[in-house]
């Protein structure tokens, strides 16, 4: 029996998934929080970055602020 394979067009209209890389701008600024993150930092965050928070897309910002996961983990008590 053959599978049907997604034509181009499909893949490209497709609602981009969430990946490890993303995460709703909500719980984003509540991990900021969780991390004691400065207050001024995550009011930047809120106002400037588009949710979901992309870390491809926001990574200027992210860099900027001197923000990266295993940075966040660490911040908050776990291990990367």
């Amino acid at each position: 029996m053959p599978v049907a394979v997604p034509r181009k067009n499909e893949l490209e209209q497709s609602p981009k998934r969430p990946t490890a890389a993303t995460l709703s701008k909500k719980d984003f600024l509540r991990v900021l929080h969780r991390a004691h993150v400065p207050k001024e930092t995550i009011k930047a965050a809120d106002e400037q970055l588009r949710d979901p928070v992309d870390e491809e897309r926001d990574g200027l910002f992210l860099v900027r602020h001197g923000l990266d996961r295993d940075q966040l983990v660490s911040r908050m008590g776990g291990s990367p």
